[in-house]
């Protein structure tokens, strides 16, 4: 008799444990608005899941929605109201809203990914976080593309002379006021719709990074490539979770998922960037895509043009309560290893 008692009591107990784990265990939803064969997704978002998951024990999972739940813009405030628990986007689709963020975009900073990224999370965390752009949520990584370029078909690169008045399909932020300032008409359409512009002669050109020229095709429309040291440009990106979700971890998890968030989200994104971009001109060169590097008085001549792009953003920054110069400059010293 007492056997079987004991018995029930350690099913009772296994039972009970169980239950226990089961309640203890946080499931959030990542928002995802590309298809799951981009860099972004695969080699970035889907492997910080696992990530995350192991370093909480299985005590918060996250899982990745597989159908968009409204347009990339959106996904900032998805995360705000708690329409997902995990987001990730670009800062500059939505104009005007983050500002600071955008000293990670100008031009000449680095020319890869994982510098940057890394320079990047770290200035952020010093110098931007104070202007609360990501309120409502709570910032769990920033990061940056590869270096941005110009690809043209049929226009000569090896003077600005030569793309002048060029139609340029463009992003947004500090992209447009390169565009502009190097004398480029913007034109203003969905990525997805790239390579259509450029097919059909609506667009004699596109600002993209190697590795997006090679995941949109877009090394079948065109046949030559500024290649500036240092880049045209940037994009940033953001990972961000609901302020009430992370307000409701517990400390250790809260530190188990920064752990492997953070610096340690960006140097991942920032390697992957690195390895797509290189795809991405594995790609060109395939296809005989002429690659035009400035140097000397062409170098100059960029610089010369684009030097009002960097000291507007420094002005509009500043205006944020962030000692922009300080943090531009410390970003400058993080990408060259200072």
């Amino acid at each position: 008799m007492m056997k079987k008692v004991l018995a029930g009591l350690a099913i009772a107990a296994g039972l009970f444990a169980s239950t226990g784990v089961a309640s203890a265990q946080t499931t959030l939803r990542v928002a995802n608005w590309l298809p799951p064969s981009h860099p972004l997704v695969s080699d970035i978002i889907k492997p910080w899941i696992e990530d995350v998951n192991k370093a909480t024990e299985g005590r918060v999972v996250l899982e990745l929605l597989t159908s968009p739940l409204g347009p990339p813009p959106a996904h900032f405030d998805f995360a705000v109201n708690g329409v997902a628990d995990v987001t990730y986007g670009v800062h500059n689709y939505t104009p005007g809203r983050f500002v600071a963020t955008s000293i990670a975009e100008l031009p000449f900073l680095s020319n890869t990914s994982e510098a940057l990224s890394v320079a990047y999370w770290k200035v952020h965390e010093k110098y931007l976080a104070g202007a609360n752009e990501h309120k409502g949520t709570h910032v769990l990584s920033v990061f940056t593309h590869g270096p941005g370029q110009l690809w043209t078909k049929g226009r000569d690169l090896t003077s600005m002379d030569g793309i002048a008045g060029s139609k340029i399909r463009i992003g947004g932020g500090i992209a447009q006021d390169v565009a502009t300032a190097l004398d480029l008409v913007p034109v203003q359409a969905p990525v997805t719709k790239a390579y259509e512009l450029l097919s059909g002669g609506v667009a004699d050109g596109i600002q993209f990074p190697a590795e997006s020229v090679a995941f949109f095709n877009i090394q079948n429309v065109v046949d030559s490539g500024l290649v500036v040291d240092g880049g045209l440009y940037n994009v940033s990106f953001f990972v961000v979770m609901n302020g009430a979700k992370w307000d409701g971890l517990s400390d250790a998890d809260k530190e188990a998922i920064m752990s492997v968030s953070g610096a340690s989200l960006a140097l991942r994104a920032g390697k992957a960037w690195d390895a797509a971009d290189q795809r991405g001109y594995d790609a060109m060169k395939e296809k005989g895509i002429t690659l035009v590097r400035p140097e000397g008085a062409a170098a100059e001549a960029i610089k010369a043009k684009l030097a009002g792009v960097e000291a507007d953003a420094v002005k509009r920054i500043s205006e944020k309560g962030v000692d922009a110069a300080a943090a531009l400059k410390a970003l400058k010293a993080g990408v060259a290893g200072e």
